[in-house]
């Protein structure tokens, strides 16, 4: 009897492991089986799901939205140089080419006919402090024989000896570059301070009877531009990146030199924004305060100008830790 129970006992539990592993075995197929309309289905929901920015669902992924350029950030009055093969060119400011990614050729275009110029501004450092120095070389003598026929006597009172005139601008600059780290992304505002000391000189080549010219702006540069000696002067800027297309610029200049008064001090304001994607339009005004004999002790003038962006934008120069990231 004891037998057939223990025959009995084994036959049942053999059954139950029989039909426990063939449902788990239907189970397995079960999810293992995928229809083509399911995986249609997720097919489509991937492709959806590639075109969402997984940091800002309103914002595709790719290339981002912000296209500011850092030609129109870094001011041609900072340490830094356009990028090699880009342009800027200006209406009233200095307009610049990149040669190389830290060497920059600049003149101001439109006063060619009266006061050809030429600078070359080369960049030495660039890593938490940007170093540069800027040469120029410029002549006022076509200026100053037009300005004497057309009796112009606050540039030229009615001199009759006006030589060749070579003057010459020698300037150090450095800047700092402001992150603020608590955005990540080219729309992140930047802060560029900016400091710097030169000295312009002029030298005639030939006699002269040239006077110092008079009024704000320009009394105080006359010995660089009728070659009577020089003016040495210290700046200091700071730029705002106020939004993706807005910039806010300013700064103070002191001028020491070979002129009636001795010293002045000029400010200047500008408000720059992007007009179109390779444009900008810029406004402010210019500020001297000076003890000149023949004018007011304070002078100001509005400031237009209007600049086109030529060239490919440039990536950052700088990873997300402050490294080169090429």
């Amino acid at each position: 009897m004891k037998s057939q129970l223990y025959i009995l006992l084994i036959l049942i539990v053999s059954f139950s492991s029989i039909e426990i592993a063939a449902q788990s075995n239907k189970k397995f197929k079960g999810k293992k089986r995928t229809s083509k309309r399911e995986i249609r289905k997720r097919q489509q929901e991937g492709i959806k799901r590639d075109d969402t920015n997984a940091f800002n669902a309103k914002q595709a992924m790719g290339s981002r939205q912000n296209d500011s350029r850092d030609d129109l950030l870094w001011h041609g009055e900072t340490a830094n140089t356009i990028y090699r093969g880009a342009a800027n060119i200006s209406l009233v400011s200095p307009s610049r080419y990149g040669l190389k990614s830290d060497l920059e050729l600049s003149s101001a275009i439109p006063l060619n006919y009266w006061l050809p110029n030429v600078s070359i501004k080369k960049r030495w450092y660039n890593e938490k402090w940007y170093i540069a120095s800027k040469h120029g070389l410029y002549s006022a003598t076509p200026g100053l024989k037009w300005a004497n026929k057309q009796g112009y006597t606050s540039l030229v009172d009615h001199a009759e000896q006006i030589p060749l005139i070579l003057s010459m601008k020698n300037e150090i600059l450095l800047s700092r570059l402001l992150i603020n780290n608590d955005r990540c992304g080219r729309d992140k505002p930047y802060i560029i301070l900016t400091g710097g000391i030169g000295v312009d000189f002029g030298v005639p080549f030939g006699d002269s009877d040239l006077e110092e010219m008079k009024g704000h702006f320009l009394a105080n540069r006359s010995p660089a531009l009728i070659g009577s000696g020089y003016t040495a002067y210290a700046k200091v800027r700071a730029d705002w990146q106020m939004t993706n297309i807005v910039m806010l610029g300013g700064g103070f200049k002191y001028f020491n030199g070979d002129f009636s008064a001795k010293n002045a001090l000029e400010h200047n304001l500008e408000l720059q924004t992007m007009v179109f994607p390779r444009a900008s339009f810029s406004v402010g005004y210019l500020l001297s305060i000076a003890n000149y004999t023949d004018t007011n002790r304070l002078g100001i003038l509005p400031f237009f100008d209007l600049t086109f962006y030529l060239g490919k934008r440039q990536a950052r120069q700088k990873g997300l830790w402050g490294g080169k990231m090429y």
